[in-house]
């Protein structure tokens, strides 16, 4: 008994000098002065080594990803809806999911094309602009042009995205559709037009690429389609009828790891439209958001807008990021959890997060815009101790660089 008891006060102790450790790091990055929440726990355990303010809410940013993580992999399991369709004497009816894969430039997703390629049948785009709304709510009006804020869509192609390359002098536009689209800008800068798909890029010799978002909607995509295939394709907006059928193609997996390692905006919200589909709902986001909090009660405290975190409205806690850690450790499993997320030091947006220890690692979602930084996963000390964790740094009048090395001494406390 004097040995257990013995026991119990060196971890009592040990506890109390990390958060001591942790108690000056955060004051150390001045995280005291601004609006800041903590939540660290064992993982094991699940004693909590330091909290502050754990159960306010925060702006998440792209940590709101992790719920989108949570929620698609528990409703799409491991293959993804490629597209829905129904098949006539004469006539192939299809409809979007929002497979992100299609025609993308790294995932080469082609499941759909095929389809209407093998047939010779009338082709008929059955989707209808009602159910989707291009760009999320509380995104800012002015990242329209930005690589980061592509359009959401029944049917997304090449990311919906343009991309313009030169190199020594040649000029390639990807999607090809829009290259008489494609114009030489007055200045150095490139841009969208706001209304139009009228893109502008700056007449240099120098080799560049610019990647900039191109504007939506089911007419325009049955054109693109059309343009890809060699063949007409109608537009005809209907609901989905009960007799189509969900095809699948690709694994879910390769979604998920851009956007959890390159925080692939896109492709975080195009999965919730995956989760509708496989459910035989309808969007917009709004709507799948609703139907999903229904379902799971661990949605309800969540403000939640969007898959992505680009909307400042999201409002999330310390604690709901635990939690949702929690169950994907548990739902996942931890190879291939660790494999999906990014790891310090090495992939993703933390590869340039290093731990002063070399012993220790850790495997998280960072999440930022202006002002705001968030650091939420798992982390391994150099004495083989696992910790969840999620840290919301918010209003935070400094750089995004200052504030992701003020997170990580507040890491390297847990040595």
């Amino acid at each position: 008994m004097k040995l257990l008891a013995y026991l119990a006060f060196l971890g009592i102790l040990a506890t109390a000098c990390t958060s001591s450790r942790i108690n000056q790091a955060f004051k150390l990055g001045h995280l005291d002065e601004q609006a800041s929440g903590i939540l660290i726990q064992e993982l094991g355990s699940g004693k909590v080594v330091f909290q502050h303010d754990a159960d306010h809410y925060f702006m998440p940013a792209s940590n709101a990803k992790l719920v989108t993580f949570l929620e698609a992999n528990r409703i799409l399991k491991d293959s993804i809806p490629a597209y829905r369709y129904l098949e006539m004497a004469d006539t192939l009816y299809f409809w979007g999911t929002g497979d992100p894969s299609l025609l993308h430039p790294d995932l080469h997703g082609d499941a759909l094309l095929k389809k209407l390629s093998e047939t010779n049948k009338v082709l008929v785009l059955a989707d209808s602009d009602e159910n989707v709304r291009p760009l999320g709510s509380g995104w800012a009006w002015d990242d329209y042009s930005d690589d980061y804020s592509a359009e959401i869509s029944s049917i997304p192609m090449y990311n919906n995205q343009v991309r313009i390359t030169q190199k020594a002098g040649v000029r390639n536009v990807s999607p090809a559709y829009f290259t008489s689209q494609v114009i030489n800008a007055k200045g150095l800068s490139s841009k969208r037009t706001y209304h139009a798909n009228l893109f502008e890029v700056p007449n240099i010799k120098n080799d560049f690429i610019e990647v900039i978002p191109f504007i939506t909607s089911a007419k325009q995509s049955a054109e693109i389609l059309s343009f890809e295939i060699n063949k007409p394709i109608l537009h005809q907006p209907m609901p989905f009828d009960g007799r189509s059928r969900l095809a699948y193609a690709g694994k879910l997996d390769s979604l998920f790891v851009p956007m959890l390692h390159s925080s692939d905006n896109q492709i975080a919200e195009q999965l919730l439209y995956l989760i509708a589909a496989q459910k035989n709902w309808v969007g917009p986001t709004n709507k799948i958001i609703e139907n999903l909090k229904k379902e799971d009660s661990l949605l309800l405290p969540l403000k939640w807008v969007d898959g992505s975190g680009l909307s400042r409205y999201n409002l999330m806690r310390p604690k709901d990021l635990v939690q949702v850690l929690r169950l994907l450790k548990e739902e996942i499993g931890e190879d291939r959890l660790f494999k999906l997320l990014p790891e310090s030091g090495s992939t993703g947006t933390i590869r340039r997060m290093v731990p002063d220890d070399k012993r220790s690692r850790f495997y998280a979602k960072s999440g930022s815009f202006g002002n705001t930084y968030n650091l939420s996963g798992y982390y391994l000390n150099a004495q083989g101790k696992w910790y969840v964790f999620s840290i919301m740094s918010n209003l935070g009048n400094q750089s995004i660089v200052n504030m992701r090395m003020n997170i990580l001494g507040i890491l390297n406390a847990l040595r």
